[in-house]
């Protein structure tokens, strides 16, 4: 089976699985024309599908404000993602800036270079963000126990998660996570009076104990060596029990920049930063349909891309190498191409 036949035999699947029939067109629709193609705008994927223009423009413009179609490819993405799983399970969580709207993406780390976002919440602004944040993370938590009963979450997550509101919730729900916090936070530390505060950056102890607000927490600090980009150490803070060492928080904090690489290649390899998208429905909807290549290129065609024998500094990332691969599969030449043996036959000329 061919690598478009794989592709196709997926998104059948997934259709059958998690899509209502009434939905089923437009499903297919939105794989086709935002899924696994560059994005100029809306309306020019809608010109793109051969149709009437008017028609082809208002048929895309239909499937990106069915927010339940929409609510339907998000369940779809993390119960492909997570359902399956048991065990410890790491995610990155952070938000980026997509046109006008601040976004907070949930990635699934596969420590291959590359995240691959499966969820997302929609917001305005960055200020006004972390009431939403809770909502739509309650909502998910809420999913899961039901769809993911054996799976231990853990969120791997940058200072600006570092939230009382959002540990609370995380206790609520048997939230796992690690987050990075800032210098200057104050802490109480075991040994010190419960009214003494310590800022974490007075601590010279590579881990310890603490106390942050009313949560019990794992206090982790990187080392400083010579040549490091950062001015200070990385201070995480865990609730993963002592089982899980040291240095396995510190690998898998390291690994939360997956996802930091996965902004950058939605922005400008699928050419999503230029985008003029003004509705918070419709950037959901468009970024839960990039997602979705992301998935399907993940389980259909990264096995097939043949190894790279070069230095690992100039290696391709296996999005780029699987995203350049497929345009190749769906490109049409314009000329014909040469035969090998007319090739050699010029050579020897």
């Amino acid at each position: 089976m061919s690598t478009l036949q794989k592709l196709s035999a997926t998104v059948q699947h997934l259709q059958n699985e998690y899509v209502p029939r009434a939905k089923a067109r437009r499903f297919a629709l939105g794989v086709s024309s935002l899924s696994l193609s560059e994005f100029s705008s809306l309306n020019a994927a809608g010109r793109r599908l051969g149709l009437n223009r008017w028609t082809g423009e208002n048929r895309i413009r239909r499937l990106v404000t069915d927010t339940k179609l929409t609510d339907h490819l998000q369940q779809l993405l993390v119960s492909e993602a997570l359902a399956p799983r048991s065990g410890y399970w790491y995610c990155s969580l952070d938000h980026s800036q997509f046109g006008p709207f601040c976004i907070a993406i949930l990635a699934v780390s596969h420590r291959k270079g590359r995240a691959i976002p499966i969820w997302c919440q929609v917001n305005v602004s960055e200020a006004g963000l972390i009431r939403p944040l809770l909502i739509a993370l309650q909502e998910l938590f809420q999913f899961l126990a039901e769809k993911a009963p054996r799976l231990q979450l853990v969120l791997v997550m940058d200072r600006w998660f570092a939230s009382d509101k959002l540990f609370k919730l995380f206790t609520q729900y048997g939230i796992c996570f690690i987050t990075r916090t800032k210098s200057d936070k104050r802490v109480v530390l075991p040994w010190d009076p419960s009214w003494w505060r310590t800022p974490i950056q007075e601590i010279s102890l590579l881990e310890t104990s603490i106390t942050y607000r009313t949560h019990k927490l794992r206090l982790i600090r990187s080392e400083i060596r010579p040549g490091m980009k950062d001015a200070e150490p990385w201070f995480l803070l865990t609730n993963l029990p002592d089982g899980i060492t040291r240095q396995q928080v510190l690998n898998r904090y390291a690994e939360r920049f997956e996802i930091e690489e996965a902004f950058k290649d939605m922005k400008w390899l699928q050419r999503l930063e230029w985008q003029r998208v003004k509705k918070p429905e419709v950037i959901r909807s468009l970024l839960l349909f990039v997602f979705l290549g992301w998935w399907l290129l993940w389980r259909t065609t990264v096995k097939e891309l043949p190894k790279q024998k070069v230095h690992p500094k100039k290696r391709l990332s296996w999005f780029r190498q699987a995203w350049e691969y497929l345009q190749l599969l769906l490109r049409t030449p314009l000329l014909p191409p040469i035969p090998v043996a007319q090739l050699q036959r010029g050579r020897k000329k």
